[in-house]
């Protein structure tokens, strides 16, 4: 039904609605007491969590009021009380779930949009890992370093980057990113073998070509999770993936007798997570084995 011009814009039942549902407290409790046969006192108090008994008290009595709830004694001695939702409440309901359907559809924030940098010179490459990781992110694409640097911003997470490209090489590429401290996750894929070398790169993982599809997925997706991490802890995973590469391809001798080996090997110690880091984030993460290629 429209309003006529000398209709008020807002209508005191409206206003009276509004006035209702903008309680913190009455809504919850109608969707507390929703699909239920009633409930007391105590067992509402539980299920709202964080209000006080003089404020439930207060609003179970307002809504008494306008009919919305019904107050029924259970037992006099003990007394017990119980609330149900009255015809009234019952429609208010309807009403109330309406409107968290509207919200969820147009006031729930969009997740937010992780976005992968694949830097390859070679295109079958690059468009190979394109289709491997497209259906669960946002891909960019660069073609050497000039041009992954242009694409990189604060939206990348992560860049799977290739060490050997045409003019800026992936190493240079690397130093630039932690040198500007972009909060972004680095995986380096090369064609050649692990080397001592590998203690001077400050990546978070590292992979050999040619890179099985479920291993580049698995690594990508890992990389995301420690981005939820703190700066420390994201350290301590990186570099003891790291040394753990290492000592698959090298003898514990030879890496003792490398000097830059002890050095972050005293730096992983230093970095040694505690029980409560470890709880809080997945314990196998500390107890994981370098990644293995899926050729």
């Amino acid at each position: 039904m429209s309003n006529s011009p000398d209709d008020p814009i807002l209508p005191g039942h409206l206003l009276d609605s509004v006035s209702l549902l903008s309680k913190k407290w009455h809504p919850a409790i109608v969707r507390c007491l929703s699909g239920t046969d009633g409930r007391g006192f105590s067992d509402i108090e539980r299920q709202l969590d964080g209000v006080s008994a003089k404020v439930l008290t207060d609003a179970l009595a307002e809504l008494q009021e306008y009919e919305v709830i019904e107050r029924r004694e259970v037992s006099q001695s003990p007394l017990r009380v119980n609330y149900t939702l009255t015809e009234r409440g019952r429609e208010l309901d309807s009403v109330i779930d309406s409107l968290a359907d509207w919200g969820e559809t147009h006031l729930t924030e969009p997740a937010t949009e992780r976005v992968v940098l694949i830097a390859d010179d070679n295109p079958r490459v690059g468009t190979m890992h394109t289709a491997w990781l497209e259906d669960e992110y946002t891909v960019r694409t660069a073609r050497d370093g000039e041009e992954t640097l242009r694409k990189l911003d604060t939206d990348v997470g992560v860049v799977v980057l290739d060490r050997r490209m045409p003019g800026l090489s992936g190493d240079e590429v690397l130093e630039w990113i932690r040198s500007q401290r972009y909060d972004v996750r680095v995986v380096m894929v090369t064609s050649e073998d692990i080397d001592l070398d590998l203690l001077d790169l400050a990546v978070d993982e590292y992979l050999v070509k040619p890179t099985g599809k479920e291993t580049l997925r698995s690594v990508v997706a890992e990389l995301f999770e420690r981005r939820e991490h703190d700066a420390q802890l994201q350290e301590y995973v990186a570099l003891q993936s790291r040394l753990a590469l290492l000592q698959v391809e090298y003898t514990a001798e030879s890496l003792e007798s490398n000097e830059e080996y002890r050095k972050l090997r005293s730096r992983l110690a230093e970095l040694e997570p505690t029980s409560e880091d470890i709880e809080a984030a997945d314990i196998e993460r500390f107890e994981r084995a370098p990644v293995a290629n899926t050729r």
